[in-house]
């Protein structure tokens, strides 16, 4: 009994964040979002496909009893499709949310961190940008390289998605979700409202300026880059409820979310945490190298998440504690 208190206590968790974000999202708005959300779209084909998947099995191996076994495989795992569609309900409506706010970061709070952001990468970088010093260094096939593994981020989060509805282990999907939601929230939406900036690749556009012009121009170098084509996109949807809109550069959620996976794999699968830590700097790189982001935002973000990750811990073990406790309680009572 208490480890089931425990997971509704999880569970519920995660429901209140996203509950949250949803309340923030249309206080910020001012209304309601009538369409329908393109992650709650994704989400519900996740749903379609787990729901077919097992029947149409069932039919193709010609079980003889398959609706039998659907009630017992129902039964049996009764938990696990509690947890799923737990977090196929709380991790779309937060990503939509969250992406809500930061696409209304204009009329929240106008840009104005930049200037201070650029001065403060002078300082630590010696009077130089971060991204000279990565393209002084890094040739033409790193770029093409680092372009693809930023792009992929989207993947990553979408597979992380994946797997948090699919997987079994319960701590996992409390413990890593909770962090999934509270970076987007926090750090995603309300840390890029705090300090809205729109990074150096839209400086100039933004501000009128030439600061970033030389590094634009390299980048326009490379024939077919990713990073340029997601950049004009962005700008041609700035202000409107578009699907991957709004632009925001401090903190990274990139960086983020890339930190959260490494200490997600330190914890539960160590022997493969050189991957992480390369896939952390590879990203670190790229959000300086493509010129999406100021080499602080990712700093900030790296030690946003490790705190998230460290209180969201906490708060998982002090659940776990609360409810052995109330368990023992009748027996301690009895005796």
């Amino acid at each position: 009994m208490g480890e089931r208190r425990a997971i509704l206590w999880g569970y519920g968790s995660l429901l209140g964040v996203t509950a949250i974000a949803v309340v923030t999202a249309i206080a910020a708005g001012g209304r309601l979002i009538l369409s329908v959300p393109p992650f709650a779209v994704f989400a519900i084909t996740i749903a379609l496909f787990g729901l077919l998947f097992r029947p149409l099995q069932l039919v193709a191996i010609r079980h003889p009893a398959p609706l039998r076994q659907l009630r017992d495989d129902l039964t049996k795992n009764r938990e696990w499709f509690i947890g799923a569609a737990v977090m196929l309900v709380a991790l779309p409506l937060l990503f939509d949310a969250t992406t809500r706010i930061k696409q209304m970061i204009p009329q929240l709070q106008p840009f104005y961190a930049d200037s201070f952001l650029i001065d403060l990468d002078n300082f630590l970088f010696a009077g130089h940008d971060p991204w000279q010093l990565t393209h002084a260094v890094l040739g033409e096939w790193s770029t093409y390289l680092i372009d693809y593994v930023y792009a992929g981020w989207l993947f990553v989060q979408v597979a992380m998605t994946v797997f948090l509805v699919l997987v079994p282990r319960r701590d996992i999907k409390v413990r890593v979700g909770l962090s999934l939601q509270l970076a987007w929230l926090l750090m995603g939406a309300g840390l890029a409202v705090a300090f809205a900036s729109v990074g150096p690749c839209f400086v100039d556009d933004f501000y009128g300026s030439q600061r970033f012009a030389p590094l634009m121009l390299r980048l326009e170098e490379y024939d077919g880059l990713l990073a340029t084509n997601a950049m004009n996109y962005l700008l041609s949807v700035q202000g409107q409820a578009a699907v991957g809109g709004g632009i925001s550069a401090m903190p990274s959620l990139h960086v983020g979310i890339a930190v959260l996976i490494l200490l997600s794999i330190r914890t539960y699968w160590p022997r493969w945490q050189a991957l992480g830590w390369v896939y952390v700097a590879s990203i670190y790189v790229g959000s300086v190298h493509l010129g999406w982001h100021y080499a602080t935002d990712g700093m900030v973000s790296s030690l946003g998440m490790v705190l998230i990750w460290k209180a969201v811990n906490r708060y998982c073990d002090w659940i776990e504690r609360r409810c052995n406790v109330l368990e023992s309680q009748p027996i301690a009572a009895a005796q």
